[in-house]
Order: structure tokens, then C-alpha cells, then sequence
């Protein structure tokens, strides 16, 4: 605990003062991110230069799946990656060594990303409706099963009677359309994508908090011992990518478009990514618990995911 006190000031020190890393030279990292918006900060950072305002030679290795990334960042193919929260602290409650020094991208009740829908025409209107109903998400066990979960269970449902269906989410409408599932749990664009066709039952992020962080970055921990002025260098300027993103929805498409191959229109019908700016226990924690409802781990003291 002395050793983790000890880092958590220097972080502090050096997010403080970035003109100090500023002036030292270059320093390379290799960062592990999937090629699509929520994991964007680092392509508006090398975009924008606050990688070299901080003092960073940052080379981007896109890697789609996440479960890869954490792989990479284990072995130290990549110094920094990026994952979900709830993946994050699975892989702490399984005893892996990652501590987040990042925020990613952020759940906000103001800025609705995503949503539990269902058909047009489905006679289900309440959390009552979807007894003995399936229900499709993108992946079992993490937050696109326990966001419905708790805000049926919170509603006056029944999650236990509820089936969740793994689908990745471009074969959510079909499956719906297809009576295959009464009910499916998606993100933008996705949200926005299926409006004609389906309709919104529930927003159910807003279950959990009205506000939390949804994915960050994070490293091995015997990395951030070692590198605890590149970890602040790398937080400054993910930080400063977030807030000019959450800014500038205009440029940063044309970023999203040119280096993600994203679609311009798609872009911009949809809801943007909100980036978080906090990297706090208070912003971490609703996540953790919730997941510790349905029994994924045994809940832990959020602080445990941060260098402090």
C-alpha cells in the first residue's frame, strides 16, 4: 500500500505539472486500442498533438477485440490498452494486475448512447412484459446483460425469467424483426440506425447511475511502477483529447472518418461518444456493484482499479 501511495503522488505531481514531461524527450508507447469511436481519444490526441505536447511518440496497434488487448498488455506486446470497466475489474478479481490511468468514455443520462428496444409494434411496455421473454446483447455477463437486468429487476420484473441471447449487434434487427428476440440491448449507431423500426423501452444505464465511466485505459501495474511519468504524460493528453472531442463533433468525424473508415452520415445521425473526465472511485464503482449483484465477482472497493 506504501508502494501505491508513493506512485499515486508521483502521478499526481506530473498530471499537475505536464510542462515537466513536456520537456523531457520523446518517449515511445505502444497502445492497444479497437478501431471504433469510444476508443478514439488516442486517435484525436496523435491528431491533435497532445501526444507530443506531453512528450509521447504513441504508435496505435488497432486491435478489435478486447479480450486481445488485454492479452497484449500482459505480455507487453503493447504498453497501454483500452477495455470496458467491467472487463477490467474482472480481470482484477481474477487477480490480473491491471490498474486503469485513463478514463474512457462515459455513460451521461443527458447524452443517451444507448438503450434496451424493442419492435415498433411489440406490445411490451413495461419490465413486466418481458417475463419469460429473450432479451439480445452483445455479450453475456457484462453490462449489456446487467444494465436490463437491473432496471427490470428494479421495475417490477423478474431478470431470473428473462433469457439474454449473445448477438453482435449489427444482427440485432433482423433478429428482432424475426421474432427471434423480443427485446435487444444496443449502442450507437445501432440506436439510432434501427429508429424506423423499433422503439425505445428503456434507458437503462440510468438503473445503474445517472453518470459513470464505461471503458478506460489501462496497464499492467509492475508497468506503471516502473513508467510512472509516461502514465501521467499518456493520462494528460487522453484527458485533453476527450474534453476537445466532446467539443468538436464536427472534426473529430472528419478524424473518426479518415483514420477509422467510419461513415460520415453515420456519423452524423447518430449519437456521439461522450468522453469521461474523471477517473475516480465514484465514476467506477456503480459498475462493479452491479455485477456483483448478478454474481459475476465479489464486489471490491473501486479504488482497487486505480493507482492512488
Amino acid at each position: 500500500m506504501r508502494r501505491r501511495d508513493a506512485l499515486g503522488l508521483t502521478l499526481a505531481a506530473l498530471v499537475a505539472a505536464p510542462s515537466a514531461a513536456r520537456a523531457q524527450s520523446p518517449v515511445s508507447l505502444r497502445v492497444g486500442a479497437p478501431p471504433y469511436e469510444a476508443a478514439a481519444e488516442v486517435y484525436f490526441a496523435k491528431d491533435q498533438g497532445y501526444f507530443t505536447k506531453a512528450g509521447l511518440d504513441v504508435t496505435i496497434a488497432p486491435i478489435l477485440n478486447t479480450s486481445a488487448i488485454a492479452e497484449a498488455v500482459a505480455s507487453g506486446s503493447v504498453d497501454v490498452g483500452f477495455s470496458a470497466v467491467l472487463s477490467i475489474a474482472v480481470a482484477h478479481a481474477r487477480g490480473i494486475p491491471f490498474v486503469m490511468i485513463a478514463p474512457g468514455n462515459a455513460h451521461d443520462s443527458t447524452v443517451q448512447f444507448a438503450a434496451l428496444i424493442v419492435p415498433s409494434a411489440s406490445p411490451i411496455r413495461v419490465a413486466k412484459d418481458l417475463t419469460g421473454k429473450t432479451i439480445g446483447c452483445p455479450a453475456l455477463k457484462t453490462i449489456g446483460e446487467y444494465a436490463p437486468r437491473i432496471w427490470i429487476d428494479r421495475n417490477g420484473g423478474d431478470s431470473t425469467t428473462v433469457k439474454f441471447l449473445e448477438l453482435p449487434f449489427p444482427a440485432m434487427a433482423d433478429a428482432l424483426a424475426a421474432g427471434r428476440i423480443d427485446a435487444a440491448w444496443v449502442t450507437e449507431p445501432f440506436l439510432s440506425s434501427n429508429k424506423r423500426t423499433t422503439r425505445v423501452l428503456a434507458y437503462a444505464f440510468d438503473t445503474i447511475a445517472r453518470s459513470f465511466l464505461v471503458s478506460g485505459w489501462f496497464a499492467m501495474a509492475a508497468w506503471v511502477r516502473a513508467h510512472p511519468d509516461v502514465a501521467a504524460r499518456f493520462s494528460t493528453a487522453i484527458r485533453a483529447s476527450g474534453a476537445w472531442a466532446n467539443q468538436n463533433p464536427s472534426p473529430s468525424a472528419d478524424i473518426l472518418t479518415r483514420d477509422l473508415k467510419l461513415d460520415p452520415a453515420t456519423l452524423a445521425s447518430m449519437v456521439r461518444t461522450r468522453f469521461g473526465d474523471q477517473l475516480s472511485p465514484a465514476a467506477i464503482q456503480p459498475q462493479i456493484d452491479v455485477a456483483a449483484r448478478y454474481g459475476l465477482f465479489t464486489s471490491f472497493p473501486a479504488g482497487d482499479l486505480l493507482v492512488r
